[in-house]
């Protein structure tokens, strides 16, 4: 499994796109609460404009992924719940040029279930 690989590898940035409380861990929405090991948190709903519902500006948006690590330089793997909410993440990445993208699909529905899996939480 690929996402299991990138764990602690600091050459790939896995970014969670889920709200803040399930990647903390306060909601145990997908089983075990908490997130894959290592993975930053941005949300997709910090990628869009509450008052249009439109993307934010791709200024906006590169300094929201760039301060949670994502650089061209690295994999990205993004994931969520199911894969659903990482996949505009992914899609903007790609507007963004960066080139080394995959979205886990499944993403949690699917970790939190494998007890052999790790979760951090916090």
């Amino acid at each position: 499994m690929e996402a299991k690989a990138a764990t602690g590898d600091a050459g790939i940035c896995t970014i969670s796109a889920l709200a803040p409380n399930p990647h903390g861990g306060e909601n145990p929405r997908y089983g075990r609460p908490g997130r894959m090991p290592g993975s930053v948190n941005v949300p997709v709903a910090s990628c869009v404009d509450p008052r249009s519902m439109t993307f934010r500006s791709r200024e906006q948006v590169a300094a929201t992924f760039a301060a949670a690590g994502a650089d061209r330089s690295k994999r990205i793997i993004l994931h969520c719940g199911g894969g659903i909410a990482a996949t505009p993440g992914a899609f903007l990445l790609h507007q963004l040029r960066h080139a080394d993208l995959a979205v886990y699909d499944a993403s949690m529905s699917e970790w939190a279930k494998d007890v052999f899996l790790p979760i951090e939480v916090g």
